[in-house]
């Protein structure tokens, strides 16, 4: 993961590409995997998103200040 980027990937297949019911999905709206068809809320994934940032900014914080 780069700095500034989360990936996410299908927990089926490991794809990176997602299928979405509209160009501004809410978070009831329910994603599809487009290799193997795996679907899931994306409210879930904006909120894994979120652990995801925090873990990452944690992270950060903690190697700025062992210097």
């Amino acid at each position: 993961m780069s700095k500034g980027e989360i990936r996410f990937n299908c927990a089926r297949c490991g794809s990176d590409k997602f299928e979405f019911p509209s160009k501004n999905p809410r978070p009831n709206d329910v994603i599809t995997c487009a290799k193997c068809g795996a679907s899931g809320r994306y409210g879930d994934l904006q909120a894994e998103a979120v652990r995801q940032a925090k873990k990452h900014a944690e992270k950060m914080f903690k190697d700025i200040f062992k210097k």
